[in-house]
């Protein structure tokens, strides 16, 4: 048995769709609750009007959805696993019996979510869940808010939800992070399926104050539980080997455990300044609290496949210094991986030619950059630094009409640049020890 809380506020027809939906495909049994918070659309009529449901309404008004969802798991002294899910999102066939065997398979697991595509329709995507095979999981450090499975066990450890923040998916994040370090596993199911109809979360100013109020929590300045893609598919070792990764900057975690699911025999390290990300990943790697120019890794020379720079070196005083002094814990055919922001990319040129060069909280111009970069400085630091670069590709970004205008005008200008250079919004390399470095 789980038991589904479904939150809704001001959604009737999502509500509405979302329970005929969990009534066709749920393969598990099921107790479903629409926990309605508020509501002023009409929602109470129709719900009092299903039998096969639990109807309840915060009729004191609207309350943080943390605080809501604890009264209604205290009113109605649940005692199943819990799946959360907010109106609006579609379960697909098999989902969640998938979700039920990750969630039981893994003793240490504390909750499972699955993965949600909102660019697909429903048909396309139900077609996919609807294939006849077990349940595949990934372990991960933070899961979709919008459909979550959580099991009792993990949560009569934890307890309550945080109560302060408003928006659901803050109080969820707030709860994985207390998983994690709780030693319990957050894992994706990769082949169960939500189709999210929903158009956004919450509004500018409530992100501010709730992202804030996290920060100062848990120390930490933002939370990226995303794995980097492209650096993971940079590593190009057997799945069964048995290769040893650092991540410098490592943060949450998310890229060096990623690698771990994708080469289960690997030994992740990282190294983080954050003392409260740092904290975070040692629940799965050996990572050091440490600020990588003070040149000082507590790790044994040549002992590396690979040094992973993600978004790491345009931060330091003195990239080309880290670079040459990290070649002593590479072993002899190991590679270093880096991603490094473009300066040169059009956004900033378009904006040059208006007079502006703004630094902002994130993107290019990250106010924490220390070091700009373009794809001839890149090339010129790595082989000053001793390494050959084996491989260097790019990742794009949107550009308009009038950028790819200002690249033609620029390209007839001065022709030994190339259009990459300013379509290139990242540049991904990985290099190794060159036969030049003395």
């Amino acid at each position: 048995m789980i038991t589904v809380i479904m939150l809704a506020y001001n959604e009737r027809d999502m509500v509405e769709r979302a329970v005929e939906n969990f009534r066709m495909f749920h393969d598990v049994d099921i107790s479903l609750i629409i926990l309605d918070n508020g509501s002023t659309d009409g929602l109470s009529k129709w719900a009092s009007e299903q039998t096969d449901l639990t109807y309840i309404f915060m009729d004191e008004g609207f309350v943080n959805w943390g605080k809501a969802v604890n009264m209604a798991k205290q009113e109605l002294k649940i005692n199943t696993d819990l799946l959360i899910v907010e109106a609006g999102y579609m379960l697909m066939p098999n989902g969640l019996l998938r979700m039920q065997d990750i969630l039981h398979r893994e003793e240490s697991a504390g909750a499972v979510g699955g993965e949600c595509n909102r660019k697909e329709s429903y048909e396309q995507v139900a077609g996919m869940a609807g294939e006849e095979e077990a349940a595949k999981g990934r372990r991960t450090i933070g899961l979709h808010h919008g459909a979550i499975l959580w099991k009792k066990e993990a949560m009569d450890e934890l307890g309550k939800f945080e109560e302060v923040v408003e928006s659901w998916s803050l109080a969820a994040e707030d709860y994985c992070i207390r998983m994690i370090k709780a030693d319990r596993q957050l894992i994706t199911c990769d082949n169960a399926f939500f189709w999210n109809s929903r158009s956004s979360d919450m509004c500018s100013h409530e992100k501010i104050w709730e992202k804030h109020f996290l920060e100062n929590k848990w120390g930490m300045h933002y939370f990226n539980k995303n794995y980097n893609k492209n650096t993971v598919s940079s590593i190009d070792a057997g799945p069964d080997d048995e290769i040893a990764v650092l991540e410098i900057g490592c943060d949450l975690g998310a890229t060096i455990l990623e690698i771990k699911n994708r080469y289960p025999n690997a030994k992740i390290y990282g190294t983080e300044i954050n003392a409260g990300a740092a904290a975070i990943a040692a629940h799965f790697a050996e990572v050091e609290i440490n600020n990588i120019e003070d040149r000082n890794l507590p790790f044994n020379k040549k002992m590396f496949d690979y040094i992973i720079f993600g978004d790491v070196l345009e931060h330091l005083h003195d990239p080309l210094a880290t670079l040459i002094y990290c070649k002593d814990f590479l072993k002899e055919e190991g590679s270093v991986i880096a991603n490094i922001p473009n300066v040169m990319h059009i956004s900033v040129i378009e904006e040059l030619l208006k007079g502006n060069f703004t630094y902002e909280e994130t993107g290019l111009l990250d106010k924490t950059h220390i070091h700009l970069f373009t794809y001839n400085e890149i090339v010129r630091m790595f082989w000053e630094a001793g390494y050959d670069i084996c491989q260097m590709g790019y990742v794009g970004h949107c550009i308009s009409d009038r950028q790819k205008k200002i690249i033609d005008h620029l390209l007839s200008i001065e022709n030994t640049a190339e259009r990459f250079m300013y379509e290139a919004f990242q540049y991904i390399i990985k290099a190794k020890k060159g036969e030049h470095d003395d």
